[in-house]
């Protein structure tokens, strides 16, 4: 077996990170059919870059750490997600391009959690390499990840940019919520992802995402953002041009999903008050909506036209296209990440919501790590870690002799 170092490994150890890891039995399982022969198997010192892009944020760093080394906005256009019957009564600050305001959104680099800009696309990841990482992509090899049911021409154009554009020396791609499985050290799953413009339930089984029971929502961060803006601005609080770091900021460190929200309504309002000092100086304070926002993940307004009654009907909906056996393990094995996924009390929250739509017998389990935000991202610096992944990479060579259509036959 030939070895290729591609650049000099992290510093951090990766060995308390791969100990909770059992992704081995799911790569072992993949060594026939288009298995690459023994000359052409890499071995990975530790000098792979792993970048999992979002619709607000990307995440990159090297393999085998447990969690990134940089996190940055896209910058290349946030896109508020203005529900349906949503009225022409818009806040001043959030019109123009639909978006959270920021000012250095200039273009949209992603769908719905899908890359629509590949020029912004290859530019915020060379930026990534060049100035956040700090290491040459020539000489590291490239792990990404990809949101669950991309089109397959998109692997071809990313292969094409990979090799092309950034002229990596190896590459490979990956489902978002089979990484997230392996993060939360197993193969199968059932994969509940809140992001921040579309939320997934995938079964994950044996390594390989299901997509015919995968189902997907656009209810998800920026419909809460839209919602706690609307919130704010009924109580009369104007904000500022600052309103996209400001409505962020209080979501996620001032607003909690209730229990039940009837009886958190009947509390005395001391029991939810809450001070926020905004950066002009001004306090403003807190008061239902923190407990407001986050019901909308249970309890969308009928006229937005969301076709779930909420995240767990979503992941409901996704169980009943299982086998009854793979169902049951499914749901003593659900799995809980994304940014919108981080509220307190949700994950209580959402198993409860699930136990009442479910069959009375049903034993359910929700795990919700504590760096579940990053949990593809973990899971693929897990991947791209393990000795009997490497002879996975798709090597620039491979590439020149078999051209883009070659990620179908490896990735997968």
């Amino acid at each position: 077996m030939s070895s290729t170092s591609w650049g000099p490994g992290p510093p951090r150890s990766r060995d308390s990170l791969l100990t909770f890891c059992t992704a081995q039995q799911s790569l072992g399982s993949r060594s026939s059919g288009s298995n690459p022969t023994s000359s052409q198997k890499l071995v990975l010192r530790t000098g792979a870059v792993v970048i999992d892009p979002g619709s607000r944020s990307c995440r990159a760093g090297f393999c085998g750490e447990e969690t990134p080394r940089v996190e940055i906005d896209t910058g290349v256009g946030c896109p508020m997600a203005w529900p349906p019957g949503a009225g022409e009564k818009r806040s001043e600050a959030s019109r123009g391009e639909e978006a959270l305001p920021r000012p250095e959104a200039d273009v949209q680099l992603m769908q719905k959690g899908i890359i629509t800009n590949w020029e912004a696309a290859g530019s915020l990841w060379q930026h990534l390499f060049d100035h956040e990482l700090q290491v040459p992509p020539e000489e590291y090899a490239l792990l990404l990840t990809e949101p669950p049911l991309s089109p397959s021409r998109h692997r071809e154009k990313v292969v094409e940019l990979v090799f092309e554009a950034l002229g990596c020396p190896g590459f490979f791609v990956s489902p978002q919520p089979v990484l997230a499985a392996y993060a939360h050290g197993t193969t199968s799953g059932l994969v509940v992802d809140l992001g921040h413009a579309v939320s997934s339930a995938v079964p994950v089984h044996e390594g390989y995402s299901l997509a015919h029971a995968t189902k997907k929502s656009e209810l998800a961060g920026s419909h809460l953002s839209w919602y706690l803006l609307k919130l704010l601005e009924d109580r009369g609080y104007e904000l500022s041009s600052e309103v996209a770091s400001v409505v962020e900021d209080i979501k996620h460190k001032c607003c909690y999903a209730a229990s039940s929200f009837e009886a958190e309504c009947q509390l005395p309002a001391g029991n939810y008050t809450l001070d926020y000092a905004l950066p002009d100086g001004q306090t403003i304070s807190l008061s239902k909506e923190r407990f407001q926002c986050p019901e909308i993940l249970f309890n969308p307004p009928a006229h937005w036209g969301i076709p779930y009654a909420g995240i767990h009907d979503m992941a409901q909906r996704s169980l009943s296209q299982l086998p009854e056996e793979m169902k049951s393990a499914m749901c003593k094995n659900i799995l809980l990440c994304g940014g919108s996924s981080l509220f307190e009390g949700l994950e209580r929250r959402f198993h409860r919501e699930l136990l009442q739509i479910l069959a009375p017998s049903t034993k359910v389990k929700v795990a919700a790590t504590a760096l579940r935000r990053y949990s593809a991202w973990t899971g693929g610096s897990i991947l791209s870690s393990l000795l009997n992944f490497q002879r996975w990479w798709i090597r620039r060579q491979e590439y020149a002799e078999e051209g883009p259509r070659i990620v179908h036959s490896r990735c997968y």
